[in-house]
């Protein structure tokens, strides 16, 4: 039976790494910082946090940004420690699938909404956890929002990922959990799957996809 898709588009946080923001909200309050949410979740933030996912500001700059909004001062490491706390993992079993389904001849990418302090915590973890020495070892191409100085749910990036990998979208699916990516990704002509959190990733692969 030929395949539905020959090539996968995955999303990082919240369909192929564990994250919870609740984590990161109770770390800044426990510095002190007790109304991040004014600030940032999963659904919106301020301009700081586009800035930083699309690489416009380096780390120190958006240390001093959060210092600024807050009207206190955090040292770096207190920013750093309190904003790495949503990461939770990678489950070993998403390494597995991946590497499963290039086996089986599909094209696979990574496209992700993150930030220089992310990208460092997850590099670090894959490497000790799993000997890889970055997640784009098991795509063929990944892209990073901070790296390409464009993020979702702007129709820009999904067709930059399109012509920079030659990706039919046709024969191509995207998958990401957050609703505004979903609608924009269908919007620039690539076809998306909305990830529950009630559903697990091999599920949705073989209801959807296979």
């Amino acid at each position: 039976m030929p395949q539905k898709y020959n090539s996968i588009i995955f999303d990082l946080g919240g369909v192929l790494y564990d994250i919870d923001a609740q984590r990161t909200k109770d770390a800044f309050a426990q510095i002190g910082l007790e109304d991040f949410n004014r600030f940032y979740t999963l659904e919106q933030q301020i301009h700081l946090f586009d800035s930083l996912e699309k690489g416009f500001i380096d780390e120190k700059e958006f240390v001093q940004g959060i210092n600024s909004i807050s009207g206190r001062f955090f040292s770096a490491d207190q920013v750093k420690n309190a904003w790495n706390a949503l990461l939770i993992g990678m489950p070993s079993e998403n390494i597995d699938l991946l590497k499963a389904l290039k086996k089986e001849g599909y094209a696979l990418y990574l496209l992700s909404n993150t930030n220089i302090f992310h990208y460092d915590a997850i590099r670090d973890e894959l490497k000790t956890n799993f000997g890889l020495n970055a997640l784009g070892d098991l795509f063929d191409e990944a892209y990073y929002s901070f790296q390409i100085g464009m993020r979702k749910p702007d129709a820009e990036i999904f067709e930059f990922v399109m012509k920079s990998s030659a990706i039919d979208p046709d024969k191509a699916v995207f998958i990401d959990d957050n609703e505004d990516n979903i609608r924009a990704s269908i919007m620039a002509g690539l076809p998306a799957i909305h990830k529950q959190k009630n559903m697990s990733l091999p599920e949705l692969l073989k209801k959807f996809v296979y």
